[in-house]
């Protein structure tokens, strides 16, 4: 015997999975609260810095909301954009903006101040060459990346700014003139609009979130930034017409993204990097660029699929494992979502649960080596009656129910092998009553009568009963020997019954040369009557072959009758068969005592469920024995 297969072997590989089993998911419940907690620090940064965003949007809209919806009331305002003179409208509201913008950023980034004193009330609009506010350097210009965005946009959703502040033609920037600094973005007809109308979107005051570039001073090289804008619709005061609209856009007051990314780089868990994502593009400072295409794939591919408010991912970059979360700042609004996110660095928490995985592996190895010692111990008392038990179970499987395994001991083992040798005697029995109800009854009867204790009751049941008998039966065995005989009618009765059970068919029993065959009883197949006329098709087929080779030539005559009969096993207590009984039994034998050699003879119901195979010929009316109305046969013979 391989050792594979001895009791021995079987209880070592019983306990090594249970082991393992356990371990492993020991291991994985720690490794899920350690990540659970190690990424619950980084969520609970991500929430805290999107929850800033959020109350700092709400604090500038309660602030800034009705200035500038005064300031698209001003007639002057109005009158300029419907003469599209961007110039004139610039003049108008630019000035008030930046000063509208510098009082904002002072009351939110206080430590950029310099010069508090000459703060100005918010609402008061001085003029452009004001230079004395507390917000803005000596040079008069605003600190880097305060810089506030104002921009224009026509009725039909284009970019316009001022006429002096356009690029060379073809480039489609809007800027600032130079004194202002050089805040820009993309001219042209806002792309996210497709065929929708300006004023059907813009039907009131909105918040939303643009992608601007600024040159540096340094360099000359622009750098994107994200604004905050405001787009404020514009209207004639008379007829309150949609003619524009002007667009203010200030930094967002948040936790910077390098002073985050600074203050977790020190810590032990890995950097956050972050950025904003907005008219699909990335905007940050603190992705790597290498890094930046990966995650603008991924977020393009988390809003096609519908993922429009918020999502966790884990991706692998460079070999490394990385948690992407982000949140829309702005869901439901017709503009551009905006989205920020945080990307952070796996390889801290994968380092910790590699070192874990090596401690409780080493664990479960020591625990292994242990059981296993136990395992060789222990097993030398079962591994030898459990093996005998092994073989006499294959013994039985095999058909041998004499086998018998030897009782030497007092315990469970001995127990078990006394119970084992009463079960093999009482198979041994239950399969010699099986193989004599096999012989006797049909199979699918005898099963029936197995799973239902022995017993099947008598009930109604719609029937097609099929008689067919050898034409001529005494006179070819006349002059035969009984073991000719016998011989002929076996090899014939074997070819019928296959074909019968072929087509589902249950042999209800042999009465010398006739065999009687129920479709219907003791189980339904569907169409039970076309299946009946098949199978007497393929009988007469079957012998037809037989005759080619068969030492005797017979032919047949079939009789079909279809109709509620009593089925069920009648008898005495002592002997019992399973039949049916009834008016269409006798007219299925009185059908078949008429049928001529070769020839199927069926009644009209059996005939109306097999029209659609068969051709059969309509025969006269005519009055059997035993059957009180006159019969209305029809006639198939074996060529059709």
């Amino acid at each position: 015997m391989h050792w594979i297969t001895t009791f021995r072997a079987k209880l070592i590989l019983t306990l090594f999975p249970v082991v393992v089993a356990v371990t492993v998911m020991a291991l994985l419940m720690a490794e899920r609260k350690f990540s659970a907690n190690y990424r619950r620090l980084f969520d609970e940064q991500f929430e805290e810095h999107v929850a800033e965003l959020t109350s700092a949007r709400n604090k500038r809209f309660e602030a800034l909301s009705t200035i500038l919806q005064n300031m698209a009331a001003q007639p002057k305002v109005v009158e300029a954009i419907q003469k599209k003179d961007f110039k004139e409208l610039s003049q108008l509201l630019r000035p008030q903006l930046e000063t509208l913008a510098e009082e904002r950023l002072l009351a939110e980034f206080p430590g950029l101040r310099e010069n508090e004193s000459n703060r100005g009330p918010l609402g008061r609009f001085p003029a452009s060459n004001d230079r004395s506010r507390g917000f803005k350097g000596r040079d008069g210009r605003f600190p880097p990346g305060q810089k506030p965005y104002v921009d224009f946009i026509d009725a039909k959703g284009n970019f316009v700014g001022a006429p002096q502040q356009r690029t060379a033609a073809g480039l489609g920037l809007a800027r600032e003139a130079e004194d202002h600094g050089d805040v820009r973005r993309k001219g042209g007809k806002m792309p996210w609009l497709g065929d929708r109308k300006f004023e059907q979107v813009l039907t009131e005051q909105e918040v939303g979130y643009f992608r601007v570039e600024q040159e540096n001073r340094n360099d000359g090289r622009p750098t994107e930034q994200v604004r905050e804008v405001f787009i404020t619709p514009l209207r004639d005061s008379k007829d309150q017409k949609f003619v524009g609209a002007f667009v203010f856009g200030l930094p967002l007051t948040s936790l910077t993204e390098r002073v985050l990314y600074e203050q977790t780089k020190r810590s032990d868990h890995g950097e956050i990097m972050s950025g904003i994502w907005v008219e699909d593009q990335l905007v940050s400072s603190t992705i790597p660029h290498e890094k930046r295409e990966e995650v603008t794939t991924l977020m393009q591919q988390a809003f096609k699929h519908g993922e429009r408010t918020h999502r966790e991912l884990t991706v692998t970059m460079d070999g490394v494992r990385h948690q992407l979360l982000y949140r829309v700042l702005n869901p439901g609004s017709p503009f551009p979502l905006a989205a920020q996110l945080n990307l952070y660095s796996l390889a801290a928490l994968d380092a910790e649960i590699n070192e874990l995985r090596w401690s409780v592996g080493g664990l479960a190895l020591v625990a292994l080596g242990m059981g296993l010692v136990v395992l060789l111990l222990v097993s030398r008392t079962l591994s030898g009656p459990v093996s005998e038990l092994a073989e006499a179970t294959r013994q039985i499987e095999q058909g041998n129910f004499a086998v018998r395994v030897p009782v030497c001991r007092r315990d469970e083992l001995g127990m078990l092998a006394a119970s084992f040798n009463q079960m093999a005697a009482g198979l041994a029995l239950q399969e010699k009553y099986r193989s004599v109800l096999n012989a006797v009854a049909d199979r699918a009867v005898a099963q029936q009568l197995i799973e239902q204790s022995g017993t099947l009751g008598g009930e109604l049941r719609q029937v097609s009963m099929l008689f067919c008998d050898i034409r001529g039966f005494t006179a070819i065995t006349e002059g035969m020997r009984p073991a000719d005989v016998i011989e002929m009618l076996n090899e014939h009765m074997t070819a019928l019954t296959d074909i019968a059970y072929e087509h589902g068919g249950i042999v209800d029993k042999f009465v010398g040369d006739l065999i009687m065959v129920l479709f219907g009883a003791p189980r339904s197949t569907g169409s039970d009557g076309l299946r009946a006329v098949q199978c007497a098709q393929a009988m007469l087929q079957r012998r037809g072959e037989l005759n080619q080779t068969s030492k005797h030539s017979l032919e047949m005559g079939i009789g079909i009758a279809t109709g509620a009969v009593v089925a069920g096993c009648m008898g005495s207590d002592q002997r019992l068969s399973y039949t049916v009984i009834g008016h269409r039994v006798n007219l299925a034998s009185r059908l078949c005592s008429i049928a001529q050699p070769s020839e199927i003879v069926m009644d009209e119901e059996t005939y109306s469920e097999a029209r659609a195979i068969v051709k059969a010929d309509p025969m006269p009316p005519m009055q059997l024995k035993g059957i009180s109305e006159p019969v209305h046969p029809w006639r198939v013979s074996l060529c059709s």
